[in-house]
């Protein structure tokens, strides 16, 4: 990830493949509003070997004080001193000049990148997740307590603590083609088998998948999937389409578990999380919560449920 450091108040930037620097905010990913910086003053790229940087102003851009010919790209070497204007707030430093890479870059430009993991992201932390950035079907999605939306370059990433700023560092195009991507496997079926105490305060987990059964274990989050679990099941009992069975407002799912809706929130991402690790890596899985408009169901995903208060 190559990050050019503002020389007045020491912010920073993270570069994308191809990165503009000038004062017109809809074509320049770093904004200059010094008067004497040209609308596109100077352009930086990577150029699958090196960063190089063009002048596209009328007063010049100098690099290590010597000014850069009009047009002509020229390779950035590390530490660079990239001046685009009198002030020092026009004076970018090449702090890194590694390749481009998709991540999350801190909104105000100090402290670390996160870099993304293609199946899951979880915000701030596993722990406490409030939100998770992850790659589907030749995208970056967002996932949050209100739904699911797409990321482009620039989308703001917030929590209750932190912003980040996605920078997408690579072609979307080429991300779907991404050799991981095309020589996974085929997903297996994968149904999930709960086992629930008859006073319905333990439930134990178990994934089926290729032939083989994975113990998850007892966990809270558990109850959270067999709850959802059981409004589908309801719902093609009742006759209910396959495509909209099992859809339950996160609110009343929260009132029927008894928690906040965050908290059923943290449940879901935590459940998703235990259950991506334990399954082999495969991007053609199903959503195991689905979501839209403050709904929520249980993914496509079969399942057998054993025990508890209520049989359905």
């Amino acid at each position: 990830m190559a990050i050019f450091r503002n020389k007045l108040d020491g912010r920073a930037t993270m570069l994308r493949p191809v990165h503009a620097f000038g004062r017109r905010a809809s074509a320049c990913q770093t904004v200059l509003k010094a008067p004497d910086v040209s609308q596109v003053h100077a352009l930086v790229r990577w150029n699958s070997r090196a960063w190089e940087i063009v002048d596209q102003s009328r007063n010049g851009t100098t690099l290590n004080g010597e000014r850069l010919p009009g047009g002509r790209w020229t390779v950035l070497p590390a530490g660079a001193e990239v001046r685009m204007g009198v002030g020092d707030e026009t004076v970018w430093i090449a702090d890194d000049l590694a390749p481009p890479a998709t991540c999350l870059f801190p909104s105000e430009g100090r402290g670390a990148a996160v870099v993304l993991n293609l199946r899951e992201n979880l915000l701030p932390d596993e722990q406490q997740p409030e939100v998770n950035v992850y790659f589907h079907e030749g995208k970056w999605m967002l996932e949050h307590i209100g739904g699911i939306e797409y990321l482009s370059d620039g989308t703001v990433v917030r929590t209750s603590g932190s912003t980040w700023e996605f920078v997408l560092g690579d072609d979307l195009a080429s991300t779907s083609e991404n050799p991981i991507a095309a020589s996974a496997p085929a997903s297996a079926e994968v149904s999930l088998h709960f086992n629930v105490s008859q006073n319905e305060e333990h439930t134990s987990l178990s994934l089926v998948a290729d032939g083989k059964s994975v113990s998850l274990g007892e966990r809270i989050h558990h109850y959270t999937l067999v709850t959802l679990a059981r409004v589908r099941q309801q719902d093609a009992q009742k006759g209910v389409a396959p495509q909209s069975q099992g859809w339950i407002g996160l609110d009343e799912l929260s009132r029927m578990l008894g928690v906040e809706p965050s908290y059923v929130n943290i449940q879901i991402f935590r459940a998703k999380h235990q259950i991506l690790n334990a399954l082999a890596p495969r991007l053609a899985e199903p959503p195991l919560v689905e979501r839209r408009r403050g709904n929520v169901r249980l993914g496509n995903y079969p399942f057998e449920i054993q025990g508890g208060a209520q049989r359905v």
